[in-house]
């Protein structure tokens, strides 16, 4: 159980030599099995000075930051792989059928989902 010593499990991922990079922060939201905002993805590894607001508000933008998050996950929890890629297909239908001016709305389903499975261990995506 990671949430017994975060900081030692938090040592030791970042010692295997597998970890994809990542922030802190959020390798702990992680291995505590919370929700992650992927603003904070956005922010960490795709905003720059020219380009000051991370919101996740786009389809490319949100499945960048998936996909950085789903790696992590992974890493910690190997066996949570389908769940993810079936998650992000499922998004990926919506925003195939929808038109852009509705992305907002499936990212905050998304942000809204997340939530809800990371408050109950007993929800998988």
């Amino acid at each position: 159980n990671h949430a017994k010593d975060i900081r030692h499990a938090l040592r030791s991922l970042k010692h295997t030599g597998v970890a994809p990079l990542f922030p802190d922060a959020l390798w702990k939201k992680i291995l505590l099995d919370e929700t992650v905002d992927f603003d904070e993805i956005n922010s960490f590894f795709f905003s720059t000075k020219l380009a000051l607001d991370p919101t996740v508000s786009t389809a490319t933008v949100w499945y960048r930051c998936f996909d950085k998050y789903s790696e992590a996950v992974e890493t910690v929890f190997p066996s949570r792989r389908r769940e993810l890629r079936e998650w992000r297909q499922h998004i990926c239908d919506l925003f195939t059928v929808k038109v852009a001016e509705f992305e907002p709305r499936i990212i905050a389903y998304d942000i809204a989902a997340r939530k809800v499975i990371g408050s109950n261990p007993g929800i998988l995506f």
